[in-house]
């Protein structure tokens, strides 16, 4: 009776870890700056990130918008893209409440190829009074972590 009782707490032990919440992985701290000076509101248009201080989205790299609603002054809401080059990228989604003073919204990035595969992350955004878009949030990269 009390191999029977070991072995059953055991295989409970086994079962739970088996079924146990996976950890959610360590975000490392995103900023970007950007500048929007050539978006023309045409599908897609775009911004260039003049500051990051991730490895892998360097200064030049285009952040590519999609729509669906990309030129309402309301708000804008559209498929993002940072398209870094060579197969490089990562794709997400923004929404802009442009008619707040100053505008403010959120970016989260869900997928990425090449040295961005396996990214994510949570951005907000933010504009400044020289019209720099800045966005702070946190991201996970793959198995390897590309931070400066």
């Amino acid at each position: 009776m009390r191999l029977f009782i070991l072995s059953a707490g055991a295989t409970l032990a086994l079962a739970s870890a088996a079924f146990a919440a996976p950890t959610a992985p360590t975000t490392q701290p995103l900023k970007i700056s950007k500048e929007c000076s050539q978006f023309t509101g045409d599908t897609p248009s775009f911004c260039t990130i003049t500051e990051s201080n991730l490895e892998a989205i360097p200064a030049g790299t285009k952040i590519l918008y999609y729509g669906p609603v990309i030129t309402n002054p309301l708000f804008s809401s559209s498929n993002a893209v940072i398209a870094v080059g060579n197969g490089d990228s990562a794709l997400g989604y923004c929404i802009v409440y442009e008619s707040a003073s100053p505008p403010l919204g959120t970016c989260a990035f869900h997928a990425g190829s090449g040295t961005l595969a396996g990214f994510q992350a949570i951005v907000k955004v933010t504009v400044d009074n020289k019209q720099i878009w800045h966005w702070d949030g946190g991201y996970v990269l793959g198995a390897t972590q590309a931070a400066k």
